[in-house]
C-alpha cells in the first residue's frame, strides 16, 4: 500500500497531506527544516512510499481545514494514524485533547502526561 500525498494551499502556507488507508497519517507543512526527517519516520514506520494521488480522507482534510482556517469548526473527526515511537504518539494523544481556545505550554503537558503514567 501506498501513501497518497496531496499539496494543499492554505492562507497561512502550504501544506503536505497524507493517507494510509482510510487514516490521515501527515498534516504538516511542506516547507520546514524537518521534512525530510518526518516523511522518513513515515515512510519507514509503515513500509510504504509516498504518491501523489487523491484520496477521500485527503479531501475530507482539506475540507475540515478550510473550515477551521475560516473559524467555522473547532474539533476534527478525521482518522488518524500516528506513527513514531511510544513517546510520541502518547505526545499527540495528549495534544488532541486541548480544546479549541485553550493554549498548553511544555510544562503544563508534561505534567498531564506524567499523572496519565
Amino acid at each position: 500500500m501506498n501513501i497518497n500525498i496531496e499539496y494543499f494551499e492554505t492562507a497561512f502556507g502550504e501544506l503536505i497531506l497524507g493517507s494510509y488507508g482510510d487514516q490521515l497519517c501527515l498534516c504538516d507543512w511542506r516547507y520546514r527544516k524537518m521534512r525530510n526527517t518526518i516523511d522518513e519516520r513515515i515512510r519507514k514506520g509503515l513500509n510504504a512510499n509516498y504518491i501523489e494521488a487523491n484520496s477521500e480522507i485527503n479531501r475530507i482534510a482539506k475540507t475540515q481545514l478550510n473550515e477551521y482556517f475560516n473559524q467555522e469548526r473547532k474539533e476534527f473527526d478525521i482518522p488518524l494514524l500516528t506513527v513514531g515511537s511510544d513517546f510520541q504518539k502518547s505526545v499527540w494523544l495528549e495534544l488532541q485533547q486541548i480544546p479549541y481556545g485553550i493554549t498548553e505550554t511544555y510544562l503544563g503537558l508534561s505534567i498531564k502526561m506524567n499523572k496519565c503514567m
